[in-house]
């Protein structure tokens, strides 16, 4: 969860980032053609360590596709108790 009014300033986890790193990775290698598994771990200095799967294929110059896995854990849950019309 990121909160930096609460004091924290950071994800233990970011999937979409992790996604676009790889991505971008995968792009600037010299090969026009791989499949590259990536591990990713964030979060360890701020004691909420987390793991990352990721894995992308290029083909002809190009990465058509990023998979991103991992798991989950609830540290928060909320309502939202809104007015009506």
């Amino acid at each position: 969860m990121f909160s930096p009014l609460d004091g924290i300033v950071e994800d233990p986890a970011t999937g979409s980032a992790a996604a676009a790193t790889i991505a971008l990775l995968a792009e600037l290698r010299s090969e026009s053609d791989s499949e590259i598994s990536w591990r990713i771990e964030q979060g360890v200095e701020m004691g909420r360590p987390s793991l990352i799967s990721g894995r992308n294929y290029k083909r002809h110059g190009a990465v058509p596709a990023v998979h991103i896995g991992g798991f989950a854990v609830q540290v928060m849950s909320g309502v939202f108790d809104l007015p009506g019309p």
